[in-house]
């Protein structure tokens, strides 16, 4: 069966008097301070407005914003008359900006790359970003000295800039090597990267003379250190080829304990002669129920319980058996 889906607004912007759009907040002079705040304030200055804002109208024929509150102070300060917005069309404002995809720094250094081709001058990209133009050439020259497999292990990770420089240390099977432990242990800081430089064998660094400062049994600790971190990225490894299968079987499981205990003549059996075992199934449904609680909203579970499944009709085929054995 198809059905069609409302669009929540108007397919075209729309040009409005700043004077006619209401806010439900206003900017602080704290937030007017903040680097997100003076950042957007430069792109409007040297680019102009990107993203229009969301408004929904009023009764009255005024409209009220729903995302974009920055932006249209940013506006009213520089005095504009006009903003270009799209309609919405409810005042609901949860499906704007709720759910951001921040950009990597990878993300950023490509985009920069494309702005230079383009024509776009380091100095015009640094004003637009309220950056100095020293930070613009270092995120140009961010890849210089890694190799495509970790560039694509960590195009869609936050990774701090600082890292990059202790990757650069390593040969590319060290950085492979490197950027596998930053994505398992899920920390992409400078200090994670440092000390993976630290554990990284002579082999596969760049120049491991530079790094490793030869102290009284600072090696043999090295070493040790060394094959622990190996030992450990290996057991990880085979922990995550089972582990989608092992929660498959863990699942299913449960489900099968939940339909056998929903048995009083099962509950009355375990009860009698396996009080233990029905202890522990008892113990892993009560789990079971609390991470439910933990991950599903209080109005979904509502909603869930208000649900009644109705009695099927009896089809045409049983009325006409019912009928013969009466007659019969």
């Amino acid at each position: 069966m198809k059905t069609s889906a409302e669009v929540a607004f108007e397919l075209k912007t729309v040009l409005l008097p700043l004077a006619s759009i209401a806010t439900k907040t206003d900017v602080t002079q704290e937030t007017r301070k903040s680097k997100k705040y003076r950042q957007i304030a430069a792109s409007i200055e040297h680019v102009g407005l990107i993203e229009p804002l969301i408004v929904s109208r009023l009764a009255d024929g005024t409209f009220l914003l729903l995302d974009g509150a920055l932006r249209f102070d940013i506006l009213k300060q520089r005095e504009n008359a006009e903003v270009r917005c799209i309609l919405s069309t409810d005042d609901e404002g949860y499906t704007y900006n709720k759910r951001v995809s921040h950009l990597s720094n990878i993300g950023e250094h490509y985009m920069i790359l494309k702005a230079l081709a383009n024509g776009v001058s380091e100095q015009m990209i640094s004003a637009s970003l309220n950056v100095d133009v020293e930070t613009i050439r270092r995120k140009r020259s961010l890849l210089d000295g890694i190799c495509p497999e970790v560039v694509q292990l960590l195009s869609n990770r936050r990774v701090s800039m600082h890292a990059y420089g202790f990757l650069r240390r390593m040969i590319p099977l060290g950085q492979i090597q490197a950027a596998e432990r930053m994505i398992h242990a899920n920390n992409y800081s400078a200090t994670m990267a440092k000390t993976l430089l630290t554990i990284t064998k002579p082999e596969l660094m760049v120049s491991p003379a530079k790094i490793i400062r030869s102290s009284p049994g600072s090696a043999a600790k090295l070493s040790l250190l060394q094959e622990e971190s190996d030992m450990l990225l290996a057991d990880v490894k085979k922990v995550e080829e089972t582990y989608a299968t092992q929660a498959l079987d863990l699942t299913l499981s449960i489900g099968y304990i939940e339909h056998l205990l929903a048995s009083p003549r099962v509950e009355k059996y375990l009860t009698k002669h396996h009080p233990d075992i029905l202890n522990e199934f008892r113990k892993m449904l009560d789990e079971k129920a609390d991470e439910i609680t933990r991950t599903v909203p209080e109005s979904a579970r509502q909603s869930q319980q208000k649900v009644k499944v109705l009695p099927k009709k009896p089809s045409q085929r049983s009325k006409s058996a019912k009928a013969q054995a009466k007659s019969a």
